[in-house]
């Protein structure tokens, strides 16, 4: 499958920046997914986990208490106030 640039900041710095095939999180109008060549646009995140599928198949799981999604031509970047990788 195609991959995006994904990058998942917070106040701490850096969280992931890298390759990724499918991001889940919840906008405020409920779940969404973003695949490689997804339109641009720029949603609020509620608090949710947050789901990273990369190239090998490895799934990350995070969890968000909220932040910015933007999506662009060339990458796709979150902002969170806070956020923390679950084991």
């Amino acid at each position: 499958m195609k991959t995006f640039p994904l990058k998942i900041s917070s106040p701490e710095g850096d969280l992931f920046h890298g390759e990724a095939v499918k991001l889940i999180v919840r906008g405020v109008e409920g779940e969404l997914a973003v695949l490689a060549g997804h339109i641009p646009f720029v949603t609020p995140v509620k608090t949710c986990d947050c789901k990273v599928e990369l190239e090998d198949g490895e799934e990350k799981i995070g969890t968000t208490d909220g932040g910015l999604l933007t999506v662009s031509g060339e990458k796709v970047v979150l902002l969170s106030g806070s956020f923390a990788w679950k084991e």
